[in-house]
């Protein structure tokens, strides 16, 4: 998997609004997880360097995370304005 395929699942995640006041960390953890799994899932993951590729990988959320959210306090004002966008259009 390339780092696009990890900003297309951050944006999706982003959208979801089923848990507004989801917490970053839950959000990262959530991510990290995910993606992991599909990469293990194709194998890309020796299991020798699975902590250290985890790390790799939350490192990476959290920056996409930080700058899609730039400018929002938290996760949850995020969603709500991303909402607002959505119905206003």
């Amino acid at each position: 998997m390339h780092k696009d395929v990890l900003v297309t699942m951050i944006t999706t995640q982003l959208k979801e609004t089923s848990n507004m006041r989801e917490k970053t960390q839950d959000f990262v953890r959530k991510i990290v997880n995910i993606y992991t799994l599909q990469l293990m899932k194709e194998g890309n993951i020796p299991l020798n360097f699975m902590e250290e590729v985890m790390a790799d990988v939350e490192a990476e959320v959290i920056e996409i995370y930080r700058k899609k959210t730039y400018g929002y306090l938290t996760l949850e004002e995020y969603r709500r304005h991303s909402c607002r966008q959505v119905d206003d259009n």
